[in-house]
């Protein structure tokens, strides 16, 4: 998926995070911290996956990449954002709340591995 979304999707916007790893040399090493993919479509938004390393989750950089994607959404004319959460994913969905995003309805049996309902969000832009 991510080899099409960076190769063949013009819409596909990556956005990384990274923090300096003091562990690792040369002087001044960063490990990749966090991505947002998100495609840009017309007016719409649409956030297909943001991700943070577990050992550096709970400290804003999640938030900061979400502000970043939606920012460059309203920058290329978006107006609105959507997006799928696992319905146990509880920290994310509290994270899209935070946002401003709303809950718009439910996909049954969205995911797979394990099979899970999907929470459907939208925030206007």
């Amino acid at each position: 998926m991510f080899e099409v979304e960076l190769t063949d999707n013009p819409f596909a916007r990556f956005l990384t995070a990274h923090i300096e790893n003091p562990d690792q040399s040369p002087k001044g090493a960063q490990d990749l911290a966090g991505y947002v993919c998100f495609w840009v479509v017309f007016e719409e938004l649409r956030m297909m996956n943001l991700a943070v390393a577990p050992h550096v989750r709970r400290r804003g950089i999640g938030r900061w990449l979400l502000q970043q994607a939606l920012t460059t959404g309203r920058e290329q004319g978006a107006r609105r954002a959507l997006l799928e959460v696992r319905v146990s994913n509880h920290s994310a969905v509290a994270l899209y709340e935070q946002a401003g995003f709303s809950r718009s309805g439910i996909r049954a049996k969205y995911y797979t591995n394990p099979v899970e309902d999907a929470v459907l969000m939208e925030l206007e832009l």
